[in-house]
Protein backbone atom coordinates (compact mmCIF):
# COMPACT_ATOMS: atom_id res chain seq x y z
CA UNK A 1 0.00 0.00 0.00
CA UNK A 2 0.98 3.60 -0.44
CA UNK A 3 0.56 5.59 2.77
CA UNK A 4 0.56 9.38 3.23
CA UNK A 5 1.13 10.77 6.71
CA UNK A 6 -0.19 14.33 7.07
CA UNK A 7 1.53 16.22 9.90
CA UNK A 8 1.24 19.90 8.93
CA UNK A 9 2.88 21.35 12.04
CA UNK A 10 5.19 18.44 12.88
CA UNK A 11 4.23 18.70 16.53
CA UNK A 12 4.63 14.98 17.26
CA UNK A 13 7.93 14.33 15.50
CA UNK A 14 8.96 11.26 17.52
CA UNK A 15 5.65 9.51 16.95
CA UNK A 16 5.69 10.43 13.27
CA UNK A 17 9.24 9.08 12.85
CA UNK A 18 8.35 5.84 14.66
CA UNK A 19 5.08 5.24 12.82
CA UNK A 20 6.45 6.05 9.38
CA UNK A 21 9.39 3.71 10.06
CA UNK A 22 6.96 0.96 11.15
CA UNK A 23 4.94 1.46 7.96
CA UNK A 24 8.10 1.25 5.84
CA UNK A 25 9.19 -1.88 7.76
CA UNK A 26 5.80 -3.42 6.93
CA UNK A 27 6.61 -3.00 3.24
CA UNK A 28 4.52 0.07 2.45
CA UNK A 29 5.56 3.02 0.31
CA UNK A 30 5.49 5.95 2.75
CA UNK A 31 5.22 9.69 2.13
CA UNK A 32 5.20 12.30 4.89
CA UNK A 33 3.79 15.79 4.42
CA UNK A 34 5.24 17.82 7.29
CA UNK A 35 6.72 21.12 8.38
CA UNK A 36 10.47 21.49 8.25
CA UNK A 37 11.99 22.11 11.67
CA UNK A 38 15.52 22.08 13.09
CA UNK A 39 14.36 19.50 15.65
CA UNK A 40 14.13 16.89 12.88
CA UNK A 41 17.86 16.37 13.47
CA UNK A 42 16.98 14.92 16.88
CA UNK A 43 14.33 12.56 15.47
CA UNK A 44 15.30 11.81 11.87
CA UNK A 45 12.91 10.14 9.50
CA UNK A 46 13.78 6.80 7.92
CA UNK A 47 15.59 7.15 4.59
CA UNK A 48 12.90 5.00 2.92
CA UNK A 49 10.31 7.70 3.65
CA UNK A 50 9.59 10.30 0.97
CA UNK A 51 9.19 13.73 2.57
CA UNK A 52 7.35 16.77 1.27
CA UNK A 53 7.97 19.86 3.37
CA UNK A 54 5.19 22.44 3.48
CA UNK A 55 7.57 25.37 4.00
CA UNK A 56 5.03 27.41 5.96
CA UNK A 57 7.47 28.65 8.60
CA UNK A 58 9.44 30.46 5.91
CA UNK A 59 6.41 32.61 5.05
CA UNK A 60 6.05 35.93 6.87
CA UNK A 61 4.20 39.18 6.41
CA UNK A 62 6.36 41.68 4.54
CA UNK A 63 7.87 44.55 6.44
CA UNK A 64 7.02 47.98 4.99
CA UNK A 65 9.96 49.59 3.19
CA UNK A 66 9.94 52.65 5.44
CA UNK A 67 10.35 50.52 8.55
CA UNK A 68 12.96 48.30 6.91
CA UNK A 69 15.14 51.24 5.92
CA UNK A 70 14.58 54.01 8.47
CA UNK A 71 13.86 52.02 11.62
CA UNK A 72 15.94 48.90 11.06
CA UNK A 73 18.74 49.23 8.52
CA UNK A 74 19.99 52.75 9.19
CA UNK A 75 19.87 52.80 13.04
CA UNK A 76 21.28 49.29 13.44
CA UNK A 77 23.93 49.97 10.78
CA UNK A 78 25.06 53.10 12.62
CA UNK A 79 25.14 51.25 15.94
CA UNK A 80 27.10 48.39 14.34
CA UNK A 81 29.67 50.87 12.97
CA UNK A 82 29.96 52.66 16.32
CA UNK A 83 30.23 49.31 18.08
CA UNK A 84 33.43 48.44 16.24
CA UNK A 85 35.35 51.02 18.23
CA UNK A 86 35.78 51.75 21.91
CA UNK A 87 32.01 52.24 22.35
CA UNK A 88 31.35 48.54 21.81
CA UNK A 89 29.48 47.98 25.11
CA UNK A 90 27.14 50.99 24.96
CA UNK A 91 26.43 50.39 21.25
CA UNK A 92 25.47 46.77 21.95
CA UNK A 93 23.18 47.79 24.82
CA UNK A 94 21.54 50.47 22.69
CA UNK A 95 21.11 48.02 19.82
CA UNK A 96 19.38 45.50 22.11
CA UNK A 97 17.18 48.29 23.53
CA UNK A 98 16.26 49.44 19.98
CA UNK A 99 15.34 45.92 18.88
CA UNK A 100 13.25 45.32 22.01
CA UNK A 101 11.41 48.64 22.34
CA UNK A 102 11.11 49.90 18.75
CA UNK A 103 11.33 46.90 16.42
CA UNK A 104 9.68 44.35 18.75
CA UNK A 105 6.23 46.00 18.81
CA UNK A 106 6.35 46.50 15.04
CA UNK A 107 7.08 42.79 14.54
CA UNK A 108 4.30 41.81 16.96
CA UNK A 109 1.84 43.93 14.94
CA UNK A 110 2.70 41.92 11.83
CA UNK A 111 2.30 38.57 13.64
CA UNK A 112 -1.46 38.05 12.98
CA UNK A 113 -0.90 38.61 9.26
CA UNK A 114 2.08 36.23 9.31
CA UNK A 115 -0.03 33.55 11.03
CA UNK A 116 -2.79 33.97 8.44
CA UNK A 117 -0.30 33.70 5.56
CA UNK A 118 1.32 30.61 7.09
CA UNK A 119 -1.99 28.84 7.59
CA UNK A 120 -3.03 29.56 4.00
CA UNK A 121 0.33 28.32 2.72
CA UNK A 122 0.13 25.19 4.90
CA UNK A 123 -3.44 24.48 3.74
CA UNK A 124 -2.46 24.86 0.07
CA UNK A 125 0.68 22.70 0.44
CA UNK A 126 -1.20 19.87 2.15
CA UNK A 127 -4.06 20.07 -0.35
CA UNK A 128 -1.59 19.90 -3.25
CA UNK A 129 0.16 16.87 -1.74
CA UNK A 130 -3.15 15.08 -1.20
CA UNK A 131 -4.58 16.12 -4.58
CA UNK A 132 -2.11 13.85 -6.35
CA UNK A 133 -4.23 10.96 -5.07
CA UNK A 134 -1.52 8.34 -5.60
CA UNK A 135 -2.06 6.67 -2.21
CA UNK A 136 -4.29 4.04 -0.65
CA UNK A 137 -4.09 5.04 3.00
CA UNK A 138 -4.26 8.48 4.58
CA UNK A 139 -3.00 9.02 8.11
CA UNK A 140 -4.10 12.30 9.71
CA UNK A 141 -1.28 12.24 12.20
CA UNK A 142 -2.01 15.34 14.32
CA UNK A 143 -5.03 17.44 15.26
CA UNK A 144 -3.89 20.18 12.88
CA UNK A 145 -4.22 17.69 10.01
CA UNK A 146 -7.86 17.20 10.93
CA UNK A 147 -8.38 20.98 11.03
CA UNK A 148 -6.87 21.33 7.55
CA UNK A 149 -8.73 18.25 6.35
CA UNK A 150 -12.06 19.97 6.86
CA UNK A 151 -11.42 21.77 3.56
CA UNK A 152 -10.62 18.75 1.37
CA UNK A 153 -11.27 15.50 3.25
CA UNK A 154 -15.07 15.16 2.73
CA UNK A 155 -14.68 15.64 -1.03
CA UNK A 156 -11.76 13.18 -1.12
CA UNK A 157 -13.72 10.52 0.77
CA UNK A 158 -16.72 10.99 -1.54
CA UNK A 159 -14.47 10.51 -4.58
CA UNK A 160 -12.57 7.57 -3.08
CA UNK A 161 -14.76 5.61 -0.62
CA UNK A 162 -12.20 2.76 -0.51
CA UNK A 163 -9.54 5.07 0.96
CA UNK A 164 -8.40 3.95 4.41
CA UNK A 165 -8.24 6.96 6.75
CA UNK A 166 -6.83 6.71 10.26
CA UNK A 167 -5.21 8.87 12.92
CA UNK A 168 -2.13 6.68 13.27
CA UNK A 169 -0.47 3.78 11.50
CA UNK A 170 -2.59 0.82 12.57
CA UNK A 171 -1.88 -2.55 10.97
CA UNK A 172 -5.41 -3.55 12.05
CA UNK A 173 -6.85 -1.09 9.52
CA UNK A 174 -5.01 -2.82 6.71
CA UNK A 175 -6.19 -6.26 7.88
CA UNK A 176 -9.80 -5.05 8.10
CA UNK A 177 -9.58 -3.65 4.58
CA UNK A 178 -8.36 -6.94 3.13
CA UNK A 179 -11.33 -8.93 4.51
Amino acid sequence: MRIVFVAPKSAWRQALAAESRAAADAGHAVRVVAEENPDWDLTPLDERVEVRWTGATKVSAPEPAFIAVFLRKIPLGVLRAVGRGPLHGPADRLSRWWRRTVLGPLKRRRWPETKRLREAHRRDAVAAAVAAGDFDWLVLHEPQAVELGVHWLPRLLDERPELVTTFSFEPRAEAARER
